[in-house]
């Protein structure tokens, strides 16, 4: 299960039966959960640096929601993951999301070109009605991509470090 773009394949990771994919897996989560891109992330993203770490983490996100890893077509290597919770309200077809990409991937409108494939994904394929993603306070560059995408901010508590956006999947088509 997945989706491609111009320049990405985007593939759930599901259990992983190779012993040899799994281990380059786990070399890849130590590679790009970086200090820099986990700083604003839940404690259980933090300290990735070993494989013992990186299989842990990797059980955590596989149990908590569906896992997605992101590769560049050019290198076909993983260059960061997607991951997405649908909510236990099976009825509001509601998801959340998050995402990370390594450090020498930022600024080259990637999580852009991601988001905007996974939003048409969400709506042809999974047809959820809605994506809300959390997002630091500290994290400008996250907010501005989300709102750039239509996504709207919610109303929070004076005090939160976490900013949540929502998109209605249901009244509009992407933007570009």
């Amino acid at each position: 299960m997945g989706y491609s773009t111009q320049r990405l394949e985007v593939l759930e990771i599901s259990v992983m039966p190779d012993k040899l994919l799994r281990q380059e897996l786990l070399l890849d989560i130590q590679r790009l959960l970086t200090p820099a891109v986990t700083y604003s992330l839940s404690p259980y993203f933090q300290n990735i640096q070993s494989s013992a770490a990186a299989e842990s983490w990797l059980k955590t996100m596989l149990k908590d929601s569906q896992l997605f890893a992101i590769y560049d077509k050019a290198s076909n290597l993983i260059i960061g993951f997607f991951f997405s919770s649908i909510g236990k309200d099976k009825s509001a077809k509601g998801a959340h999301i998050g995402y990370l990409l390594g450090e020498e991937y930022w600024g080259q409108g990637l999580a852009s070109e991601m988001l905007r494939g996974f939003i048409s994904y969400a709506r042809q394929s999974l047809q959820l009605h809605s994506l809300i993603g959390g997002v630091e306070k500290n994290n400008p560059a996250s907010s501005r991509l989300l709102i750039k995408l239509g996504f709207k901010a919610q109303p929070s508590e004076e005090g939160q470090s976490v900013i949540f956006y929502a998109l209605d999947l249901t009244d509009s088509a992407p933007r570009e």
